[in-house]
């Protein structure tokens, strides 16, 4: 029987967030069931004559790591999954979950436990995408994850067009996830007014799951002064929270995008040597500058890849010392500790921060729903 942990981090499927899922204690590894978001990678490129040439499009390179989806699936160490394919390109999108789906199951003829894969699709997809997702569903018995945005919740027909959906494609109810992304939260986002949406929302009590999700990170740090530390107040945690005491009739499990934004654009550009740590009801954002700047007045080169060391040392040092877990917290701390190390030379890079920062949000995150001491 499959069952859906209280805690849902979204995540997009990329080494690094791969690898902060692999590191999760095991218990705490009991309290989540991840959203794997599939996403298009950066093409490969040379330069030449002056020029940027594509050498590899981004489509071709997502098709030679396709076949091993599965395997790496194993490595993240779950029992339960929900894979979703909606960013990537309309053309491979259907082709892509099929084949992700199949050789998961061959996969899951030697495994012990087995992994249970869960397609997410939405009442608007693609008829093609959409189509495959239900046949699994129900061929599996695993079921399927019903997404709907933010933005449908206004609609006056929604309910019956859930209700429709879930008959017309002969699905059971009582093995569907309904999953409530509400995207970007600001300060604008009341509990009242979102209890007052999902109240609409037909049959609340007999799905398997209900899942709110939503994050607050902007698409870049640019609005946070280089060389300082920040605050920025974790909205969506607060707001699962609000939910929690409205008189709902059932209460959300909680989902969000930890430490990234929740509209994903893909970023090949290197930005700032940046550093981000969750807090109970804040993140801490260390932002460093773009690594090798040049000064134009003085032509001497900017720091680089070091202000990594020197965010991680601020974090582990007095002035943090109520905020900071210790280095026995999670993996991502104990990689903090690390880097911070006096006699430490190596920084680490982006994906090594974004692991060690996303390692410590689940962490941590997982730890608050299941005691709420935490």
């Amino acid at each position: 029987m499959i069952t859906i942990k209280t805690y849902i981090p979204i995540l997009r499927w990329r080494p690094a967030e791969r690898k902060a899922l692999e590191k999760i204690f095991q218990q705490d590894r009991e309290s989540i069931t991840p959203l794997m978001e599939f996403v298009m990678p950066a093409p490969s490129t040379k330069k030449q004559d002056g020029k940027t040439i594509i050498t590899k499009t981004s489509k071709e390179k997502f098709l030679e790591v396709l076949p091993n989806v599965s395997k790496n699936l194993k490595s993240c160490g779950q029992n339960t999954v929900f894979i979703d394919v909606h960013l990537l390109e309309s053309t491979i999108r259907a082709s892509s979950l099929e084949q992700i789906l199949s050789s998961s199951n061959e996969l899951n003829l030697f495994l012990i436990p087995v992994i249970y894969i869960i397609p997410v699709t939405s009442t608007g997809a693609d008829m093609a995408t959409r189509t495959i997702a239900i046949n699994y569903a129900k061929s599996s018995g695993h079921g399927l994850c019903i997404r709907i945005d933010k933005s449908h919740l206004e609609e006056e027909g929604l309910p019956s067009h859930i209700t429709d959906f879930v008959k017309d494609n002969g699905l059971d109810i009582e093995n569907i996830d309904l999953l409530v992304d509400l995207r970007v939260i600001d300060q604008d986002t009341t509990a009242e007014n979102i209890a007052r949406q999902l109240a609409q929302l037909p049959d609340l009590k007999k799905w398997r799951s209900f899942i709110v999700s939503g994050g607050v990170f902007p698409k870049d740090l640019t609005e946070f002064i280089p060389g300082k530390a920040h605050e920025l107040n974790r909205l969506d945690w607060q707001l699962w929270n609000a939910i929690r005491e409205t008189t709902l009739s059932r209460t959300p499990l909680f989902a969000d995008y930890t430490i990234q934004c929740p509209n994903y654009e893909r970023i090949d550009a290197i930005g700032s040597v940046s550093v981000r740590y969750t807090n109970d009801d804040k993140w801490w954002i260390f932002r460093g500058k773009k690594p090798g700047l040049i000064n134009p007045k003085t032509k001497e080169k900017g720091p680089g890849l070091e202000q990594y060391i020197d965010h991680a040392r601020t974090l582990t040092g007095k002035s943090f010392s109520k905020f900071y877990k210790g280095a026995d917290y999670s993996f991502g701390d104990t990689e903090i500790a690390r880097i911070a190390a006096s006699d430490n030379k190596k920084p680490g890079n982006a994906a090594t921060w974004l692991t060690i920062g996303i390692n410590h949000h689940i962490t941590l995150t997982a730890r608050q729903i299941a005691s709420p001491a935490e």
